[in-house]
């Protein structure tokens, strides 16, 4: 994967996989979810986001392979593009089979910040602009 992205490494649990030992489809999204969270609470100054502070707008993963019981999957996340003034952000998600190297899936969310009072949306917090600059997805390697 071209570009810097935030890792989570995974490994298939029984809970994740049917009784033929491959993974479910919706968990990719719970991997994807704890993914973004653990890269928000380990690269962004929690003092400035309140929480909850975001709603996910969209979501989409397409399937390329399965992945099994006992598998080790790593989640790839980076971010696409962003909007501080809409407090919006589009998260990719690539997930790799970390044995094989296979891409399994790939996706991406869009997430709206929003005032826990209102509910309308705000502008994204600073340190979110500053944890989006870091895994900032590469255009120009991805050519």
């Amino acid at each position: 994967m071209a570009g810097k992205f935030y890792a989570y490494s995974h490994i298939v649990t029984p809970q994740d996989a049917t009784v033929l030992g491959m993974a479910y489809d919706a968990r990719y999204l719970d991997w994807a979810c704890i993914a973004r969270e653990r890269m928000i609470v380990e690269h962004a100054d929690l003092h400035q986001i309140e929480w909850p502070a975001f709603l996910t707008g969209e979501v989409t993963i397409r399937y390329l392979y399965p992945v099994f019981l006992n598998e080790r999957v790593e989640v790839r996340v980076s971010v696409d593009d962003y909007s501080e003034e809409q407090g919006r952000a589009k998260l990719l998600f690539r997930y790799v089979n970390q044995d094989s190297m296979r891409l399994l899936a790939e996706g991406y969310q869009i997430i709206f910040f929003v005032n826990r009072a209102t509910g309308n949306r705000t502008s994204l917090p600073d340190s979110f602009v500053a944890l989006a600059k870091k895994f900032a997805e590469d255009r120009r390697i991805l050519a």
